[in-house]
């Protein structure tokens, strides 16, 4: 069952999240997830809303999905999924996989109604990139926000109409506004 994590649940989400980074930390790839304090995850918990599959107390696996109004938005103004991360003991069994599809669906394209959501991951990685690809998710940007490695960006498109149609008033508005014109939303 899936459940939304609030503040009582950000110590046991800090544990599963240093737990789950650390083999990517082996790999040379450090994220911020690795190393989150307490109050961290308090916060992010205050702000970003947070999924996670559960066994009694135990978190199975999390996702957040980070917004683009929020402080703490995605690269795109679009829902974005981060602190995707499935417990070591229950890795290889699709837990994550499964959650990521319950709040594509049920939160971002039902709740939200999003033409599309975003996620990143290590371009260096070994399996990530692959395994969002498989879900739906294409490449869109590689950028190097960090030494240790690239970032590479991808989107899932859920409403091509409405994601075309988004992407067309953004990028005009984006040049009329380069170019002193008006913005209109």
């Amino acid at each position: 069952m899936v459940v939304r994590l609030g503040v009582e649940n950000a110590k046991k989400l800090q544990e599963l999240l240093h737990q789950a980074y650390q083999g990517d930390e082996k790999l040379g790839i450090h994220f911020g997830a690795t190393t989150v304090s307490y109050q961290g995850v308090i916060e992010h918990l205050k702000s970003t809303p947070t999924f996670a599959v559960k066994d009694g107390q135990q978190i199975i696996a999390t996702v957040s999905v980070r917004l683009p109004w929020s402080n703490n938005p995605g690269p795109y103004a679009l829902p974005h999924l981060g602190w995707v991360a499935t417990n070591p003991a229950y890795q290889r069994q699709g837990k994550a996989k499964e959650l990521i599809d319950w709040v594509i669906q049920e939160y971002v394209a039902k709740d939200l109604k999003a033409a599309a959501v975003s996620l990143g991951t290590a371009l260096e990685h070994p399996w990530l990139r692959k395994t969002y690809q498989k879900l739906g998710f294409d490449e869109v940007e590689t950028v190097r926000k960090f030494p240790d490695h690239q970032t590479v960006y991808l989107v899932k498109v859920l409403d091509e109409a409405r994601y075309v149609k988004a992407k067309s008033i953004v990028s005009k508005n984006h040049l009329e506004g380069s170019q002193g014109g008006k913005h209109e939303v």
